[in-house]
């Protein structure tokens, strides 16, 4: 006659084996699955950056910079006077969207800050110097305590401390002699 009681107990073993071999390979899963993800959203990551460092380096970044700063040089001197709702004034904050898109890219980690640096070193510090008269009369124009271009200045800013810290760039204010290795 069949003993059931060891059949159970065989059975019982082989269940538990299976189980733990089940799990085993639930684990190994779920890494190979975490490793493909981290890979894709590198690939992600990467796509994105090349895409931002393809727009500023297209020619027509290089128009619109310097329309964006020649803008706000003119009418910042004449206290904004027929800049508002101009071609002009459009185009300037277009461009500087760019800039606070990139801002925002960089704050919700889709681009490194270190990549974005090295990408854009100087021309966020001196963009942002000549952008920011544009930002505060935006504010005063609107009525609004809010920076709207916050993402940019703060791009803006962590570069500054970059370069000043690689001493790469002066402080910008006269007091402050240049680093050494800029003489």
């Amino acid at each position: 006659m069949v003993d059931l009681a060891a059949i159970t107990q065989d059975l019982s073993a082989v269940s538990s084996i299976a189980i733990i071999l089940g799990a085993v390979f639930v684990v190994f899963q779920l890494r190979q699955n975490a490793r493909l993800i981290r890979t894709a959203n590198f690939e992600t990551k990467a796509n994105i950056s090349f895409s931002v460092l393809e727009k500023i380096t297209e020619e027509s970044f290089a128009r619109r910079r310097k329309s964006m700063h020649d803008a706000v040089k003119k009418y910042s001197q004449i206290n904004w006077e027929g800049f508002d709702d101009s071609l002009e004034d459009y185009e300037a904050r277009n461009f500087g969207y760019i800039y606070e898109l990139i801002g925002e890219l960089v704050k919700e980690g889709i681009i490194d800050l270190t990549i974005a640096i090295h990408s854009l070193r100087y021309l966020l510090v001196f963009d942002w110097q000549r952008f920011e008269p544009l930002t505060k009369h935006l504010m005063e124009r609107y009525d609004v305590p809010v920076n709207p271009y916050e993402n940019f200045e703060w791009l803006a800013q962590e570069t500054r401390k970059y370069l000043q810290s690689k001493g790469k760039i002066d402080t910008g204010r006269p007091d402050t002699p240049p680093p050494a290795s800029m003489h």
